[in-house]
C-alpha cells in the first residue's frame, strides 16, 4: 500500500468497515489475538511520531510483535556504511511479515516495496504521499460529520505537503466539494492538480479562507511553511516561520464559522493552531490520532487476510 492512486469508493468503505470492527478493541484498551502470529517491520528513515507508534499500538493491540527502526542513524542505513534501501528491505524482509516505510525521498516505499515479497505500506515519502495518514483523516471526517457525500471541506496550508495530496484522492470518491486555501507561493502543484482532475475531484484555489468560512463542514488545518522532510528539527538551525494570520485558526475565527464544523490538523503544530483552541467543539485533532490506531489495526488486518 504505497499509494492512494487506484483506491475506489468500496476499497475505503471497506477499510472503513473492518475500523468500525476494530475501534472497539481501542475503546475498551484491550487486545485481540487476530495476528498473533505476524510480526510488524517498522524502516523509518525519517523521524516520526504519530504515524510510528500508532502503528506499533496497532500491531500490539491485534496481538502481534513489532520489530524495526525508528531512526536510521541508529542503523548501518545511518552510519559510515549509508546500507541501501535494496538490501535494508531485503533484511527486512526475513524479519517481518509487513514492512512500514517512511522515507524523506519521494517514491522511496513503492521502490522498496519491488525489493521483498511481503506487503510495505507507505508511511510518508518525501513530499509525494502519506497515504494511511489521509485514510484516517477520512474515517474521523465520516465518524465525526456522520457522513462525506455533501460536505464542504477546506484543506487550509502548504498544499506541497504530502498529507494534502493523498486526502484529495480519497475525497474524490465522494460527492463534496473541497477548497485548497494557501498563499500563492504555497500552491497546489500543476503535477497533483493534473491528478485530482483525473480522478474527478471537484475543487477550488483559493487564498482566503474567510469568504467561505462560514459555509464550510471541515476545515483541515496544515502550517504555511513547513520545514524540509530531509531534516528534523534539531538539525536545521532556525526556529519555526511565523504563519502569516489569515491562515492562523483562532477562538475568534472558529466563532464565525458553522456550529458543527469539525477542525482536524495531522500535528505536530506551531502557531497556526493555538492550544486555546483545543478544548472548543470544533477541534477534533486529538481523536483523529485516536482512530488513526484502529485504522492502522484495519490495514494490518486486511493486508494479513484476516480482516473479520
Amino acid at each position: 500500500m504505497v499509494t492512494l492512486k487506484g483506491f475506489d469508493r468500496a476499497d475505503l468503505e471497506r477499510v472503513f468497515e473492518v475500523t468500525d470492527q476494530m475501534e472497539p478493541i481501542l475503546r475498551e484498551r484491550t487486545r485481540s489475538d487476530l495476528l498473533r502470529d505476524k510480526l510488524l517491520g517498522l524502516a523509518f528513515f525519517q523521524v516520526s511520531t504519530r504515524t510510528r507508534i500508532s502503528f506499533e499500538s496497532a500491531m500490539q493491540r491485534l496481538g502481534g510483535g513489532v520489530v524495526g527502526f525508528a531512526d536510521p542513524k541508529t542503523t548501518r542505513a545511518g552510519d559510515f556504511y549509508a546500507e541501501s534501501l535494496h538490501d535494508v528491505m531485503r533484511m527486512m524482509e526475513s524479519y517481518a511479515d509487513v514492512v512500514v516505510v517512511r522515507h524523506p525521498r519521494d517514491g522511496a516505499p513503492a521502490e522498496a516495496a519491488g525489493y521483498v515479497d511481503v506487503p510495505v505500506i507507505n508511511a510518508g515519502d518525501g513530499y509525494n504521499e502519506h497515504p494511511t495518514q489521509s485514510l484516517l483523516d477520512l474515517y474521523t471526517i465520516q465518524r465525526e460529520a456522520g457522513r462525506l457525500d455533501g460536505l464542504r471541506i477546506a484543506l487550509v496550508g502548504d498544499m506541497n505537503m504530502r498529507v494534502l495530496h493523498s486526502l484529495p484522492l480519497a475525497l474524490a470518491q465522494f460527492q463534496l466539494q473541497v477548497f485548497f486555501v494557501s498563499p500563492e507561493e504555497q500552491s497546489m502543484p500543476e503535477a497533483w492538480i493534473q491528478e485530482f482532475q483525473k480522478v474527478g475531484l471537484n475543487f477550488e484555489e483559493r487564498r482566503v479562507l474567510d469568504d467561505i468560512l462560514d459555509t464550510l463542514d471541515v476545515i483541515y488545518l496544515m502550517g504555511t511553511k513547513t520545514p524540509s522532510y530531509a531534516i528534523g528539527k534539531t538539525e536545521s538551525g532556525a526556529g519555526h516561520p511565523v504563519t502569516p494570520k489569515p491562515y492562523v485558526i483562532e477562538p475568534e475565527k472558529l466563532a464565525l464559522a458553522k456550529q458543527d464544523l469539525i477542525l482536524l490538523h495531522p500535528l505536530p503544530r506551531t502557531d497556526e493552531l493555538p492550544t486555546e483552541v483545543d478544548e472548543l467543539a470544533p477541534s477534533r485533532y486529538f481523536i483523529q490520532a485516536y482512530y488513526g490506531v484502529a485504522v492502522r489495526m484495519a490495514l494490518l488486518a486486511l493486508m494479513m487476510g484476516k480482516a473479520p
